[in-house]
């Protein structure tokens, strides 16, 4: 009897605690008079529901939800979503020092890189370290590189013209992105374009890890049992993460020979990363000492934002450009104008002033998005003003690029495939609303690299590569939004063959 008297207390305890807390957000908390679905008030598990259940479907639904509440959105306990675009700025731009949210970059276990990192100083510092590695000069330095292993590609390419069967571009430009940032990183080849098929091991690991992003974000404890399971163990559980585990391997190889005698950098083919990382630096700046754990977790990290980000963008422009002709032939005239030989390519610096390309190339970063989910920060230590609101310190808020890019107050039509609206005499103004690399004091790092893949990328594969999609796989091309799209699928097949002049 006093056990069911005990059980009773602690039930009528327990039930009374959760409706002062849910009483507390939903009426008394700093967040409160913002409007928002009443369960995203009380729990975190709305949020889960759409990104584990709902198969990453969050960035989707926040369409949804400011078309039903508006501009700023309450979409969790302590956290706002903003759909104006003033406030992509306020958050991320230029002179902003808000902190990333822990719990979000802390999934990517890559701890220690300077993505995941949040301490703004420790940031700018290794920015600062970094930065000049991926500045437009050193790029410019090593563009035969870059323009090799897309030469590279367009072989492998035409074998599918021989064989007569359509090529999986998808993977295609995935494995020459993978091949470029691992050649251009760390001077070594991954050998990615060699796979059957474009099936490389990384690849297809990342495509069957991607959902445990999420997984990882809000069950923290998993993300620590599984990485703590010896190698050995985590890939007979886990067969899919034999790609990821084997180039952690890889690197780590690398990573230990590099340290145990520096010296050995001196016989690479080119600059490195570690090149960077190992140089000393004047007083003024402060790192931590430099450990293996560093220079793996930024390493992984480089090689992975380098490869999907980057490969996504020339699917996503493959796609676009050979489902619309007009496009399509309007890219060839322009190519041919300032290529005229087919097999004699002009430099990436001459590729830039092609208008009709770098129009394609924008409005691919627009559909492409890069970073798909929104990046949550957090407000403090005082109250700040975001598109005019003023926000209470600790307060998560962020605000997803599909948002903006899909805005058609800003791009009319935003589903539609149009390169002209980079053309016309107000579109630079445009400009500050592509955000695919992010903006300000956290924007991608590997920014110029990534231009420069997609204008000898794309302006390569068109010249010299007539493509014709296989209509099987088209309908397959749709996305699930977890960091990055992932494709469903067949992915997006075409049949090669070369082009007549």
């Amino acid at each position: 009897m006093f056990s069911v008297i005990l059980f009773s207390l602690a039930f009528v305890s327990f039930v009374a605690v959760t409706a002062m807390r849910a009483v507390k957000r939903l009426y008394r908390h700093n967040l409160s008079k913002y409007p928002g679905p009443p369960l995203a008030a009380l729990t975190s598990w709305y949020r889960i529901y759409y990104d584990i259940v709902r198969d990453g479907s969050w960035s989707k639904h926040l369409e949804s939800l400011h078309e039903t509440y508006g501009y700023v959105v309450r979409v969790g306990p302590n956290e706002l979503h903003f759909s104006n675009p003033d406030a992509y700025n306020d958050i991320y731009g230029m002179g902003t020092r808000f902190m990333k949210q822990p719990e979000m970059y802390s999934c990517f276990a890559t701890d220690k890189s300077v993505f995941a990192m949040w301490d703004h100083q420790e940031v700018m510092n290794r920015r600062t370290l970094i930065g000049p590695f991926f500045s437009r000069k050193a790029i410019l330095n090593l563009e035969k590189t870059v323009q090799g292993k897309i030469d590279l590609l367009v072989s492998r390419l035409m074998e599918y013209y021989h064989a007569n069967k359509s090529a999986n571009l998808d993977l295609a430009f995935r494995s020459l992105s993978l091949e470029i940032i691992t050649s251009y990183c760390f001077s070594r080849s991954p050998n990615a374009l060699d796979s059957k098929d474009f099936r490389n091991e990384v690849l297809i690991a990342i495509d069957h890890t991607m959902p445990m992003i999420w997984v990882f974000k809000h069950f923290p404890l998993i993300r620590k049992l599984l990485l703590n399971v010896p190698e050995c163990f985590a890939s007979v559980l886990k067969p899919s993460t034999k790609g990821i585990l084997e180039q952690r391997k890889q690197m780590g190889t690398q990573i230990d020979e590099i340290m145990k005698d520096p010296s050995s950098l001196d016989n690479v083919d080119h600059e490195t990363i570690y090149h960077h990382f190992l140089t000393p630096q004047p007083e003024n700046v402060k790192l931590p000492p430099i450990t293996r754990d560093w220079l793996l977790d930024e390493g992984l990290y480089m090689r992975f934002a380098g490869s999907d980000t980057v490969g996504n963008t020339c699917t996503v422009a493959a796609y676009h450009i050979l489902n619309n002709k007009d496009v399509h032939s309007k890219l060839l005239d322009s190519l041919k104008e300032v290529w005229p030989d087919r097999e004699t390519p002009p430099s990436y610096e001459a590729l830039e002033k092609v208008p009709y390309l770098t129009a394609v190339l924008k409005e691919s970063l627009r559909m492409a998005h890069g970073v798909v989910t929104p990046l949550p920060r957090l407000v403090g230590p005082t109250v700040a003003e975001i598109a005019g609101e003023l926000i209470p310190p600790g307060t998560v808020v962020s605000m997803g690029a599909t948002i903006l890019h899909r805005n058609p107050s800003i791009f009319p039509d935003p589903y539609r495939f149009d390169p002209e609206r980079w053309l016309q005499p107000n579109s630079f103004d445009l400009e500050k609303y592509l955000v695919a690399f992010s903006k300000g004091p956290r924007g991608c790092l590997g920014i110029n690299l990534a231009w420069c893949e997609l204008y000898l990328t794309i302006g390569t594969v068109f010249r010299r590569l007539d493509m014709i999609p296989d209509q099987a796989s088209i309908e397959d091309i749709s996305y699930r939004e977890y960091f990055v799209p992932v494709h469903r699928g067949k992915h997006f097949h075409a049949y090669i063959r070369p082009t007549s002049a």
